[in-house]
């Protein structure tokens, strides 16, 4: 299964400039606790609530005179939509992160998945499984 199937789309997004009090807001009204940072369309970075809680909040820093660019996490971890499902499993495990951007193949943002999109997708193949092996069994 590509991710291009599995993927959660529309991804919520803000360009850099964005003033982080604004982002918090958009998570609020998204009910999202994550967002991703785009430039022409592209994932430069992805913020989460802890992120703006520790590097914000706990540092006592003004919200609304901070760009989410200070405080995104821009060593980002992209896919492209055609990666397998396994093989953006690995590609998680290396890099240690929750949520990956999902990319076309001009690099554009697409999708994001989550740990929690592969646990749940992982959790319906089991009950599938579980169904053909239950189906093939004896009755008692």
């Amino acid at each position: 299964m590509a991710l291009i199937e599995c993927c959660q789309a529309p991804v919520v997004s803000v360009p850099p400039e964005t003033p982080v009090y604004d982002v918090a807001g958009i998570m609020a009204e998204q009910n999202v606790g994550s967002v991703v940072v785009v430039e022409d369309k592209k994932p430069v970075g992805i913020v989460t609530d802890r992120d703006i809680t520790v590097r914000v909040t706990a540092a006592g820093r003004d919200p609304k005179g901070i760009p989410v660019r200070a405080v995104m996490t821009a060593d980002l971890l992209t896919l492209p939509d055609s990666t397998g499902l396994y093989e953006a499993l690995e590609a998680i495990r290396k890099k240690g992160v929750r949520r990956v951007p999902v990319t076309d193949e001009g690099g554009s943002l697409v999708g994001i998945i989550t740990v929690d999109d592969v646990i749940r997708l992982l959790a319906v193949e089991m009950e599938r499984i579980a169904a053909v092996i239950k189906s093939g069994s004896p009755t008692i």
